[in-house]
């Protein structure tokens, strides 16, 4: 009987203890310390800890550099860069310009160029597609040279785009890059083109008939823009030049390209003055700035 009886004490005691014991494995969660039970291993991962790493099987993983802890690269989630809200509208505002470049330098004895005009959309105060008319124009006796060049006045035009950098700073300023292709045909002449004979030791003068050429070239700019009163603002630039395609001529190849340059120039300059009338009006950044200020 007394088997029994503790047979049957066993049975109750069970039949109280596994249903609490059941009840603590569902809820994860324990109601006197609150500690969660079923804490993945990714819930204690800092990810401002972590730098990159190569396991012995050649795997990605994770260090954590204070703990030194390793994780494979399907358990960490690093957060994703993100994106610079653009401030600026899309239709920003639209710029007349003037490179007076070449009618300064042309004060200064520059024998060659006229005077170039731009057209500019700027989209976001980011994007800014460009268009370059300009009239090119060249009569000069190169420094050690037996010939005078001779181009008339030539139009030329380029197409591109300006990236600008501070597209979510105050619009008055600029610091861009930019690209432009540039197509120029024109022609050109050779005079008074001196040929010595040592043979009979006499010098002789000659022109050679007028060349047609086109040339098709590429520039890359870096500049900066400032505005200095209204509408008005000012800006350098500076030029790399690189020629894609050039006809050939039979006489040689022009010592002059309108819009170009010098055949042996690559790299150039261009200071222009800007007109500029807004589309919409700009986002004030500087609410922008006060915004993240802390607040005392």
């Amino acid at each position: 009987m007394r088997a029994v009886r503790l047979i049957l004490s066993l049975t109750a005691v069970l039949c109280v203890l596994l249903p609490a014991v059941a009840q603590r494995r569902i809820s994860p969660v324990r109601p006197e310390t609150g500690k969660n039970l079923a804490k993945e291993v990714t819930d204690t991962i800092d990810v401002t800890r972590l730098r990159e790493g190569i396991s012995d099987e050649g795997q990605k993983i994770y260090i954590d550099t204070i703990t030194g802890r390793e994780y494979a690269d399907s358990l960490v989630q690093m957060p994703k860069a993100r994106v610079p809200r653009m401030l600026q509208p899309l239709l920003f505002s639209t710029t007349l310009g003037v490179d007076i470049w070449d009618p300064v330098m042309r004060a200064f004895g520059q024998k060659y160029g006229l005077i170039e005009f731009s057209g500019e959309l700027n989209l976001h105060n980011r994007y800014i597609p460009v268009v370059e008319v300009g009239l090119g124009y060249a009569d000069n006796t190169p420094a050690r040279q037996n010939f005078t060049y001779h181009t008339g006045v030539t139009p030329y035009f380029r197409i591109g785009a300006n990236y600008n950098f501070l597209y979510n700073s105050n619009p008055a300023y600029q610091a861009y890059a930019g690209i432009r292709l540039g197509v120029s045909p024109f022609s050109y002449r050779l005079t008074d083109v001196t040929v010595n004979s040592g043979y009979w030791d006499e010098t002789t003068t000659m022109d050679f008939p007028r060349q047609s050429c086109t040339v098709v070239y590429m520039n890359l700019m870096f500049g900066i823009r400032v505005k200095i009163w209204g509408p008005v603002s000012m800006g350098w630039a500076f030029k790399f030049r690189a020629r894609l395609h050039e006809s050939k001529t039979p006489m040689g190849k022009p010592w002059y390209i309108p819009g170009y340059g010098t055949r042996n120039g690559s790299v150039g300059g261009a200071f222009s003055i800007y007109y500029t009338l807004d589309l919409c009006k700009p986002f004030d950044t500087s609410s922008t700035k006060k915004d993240k200020q802390p607040s005392p």
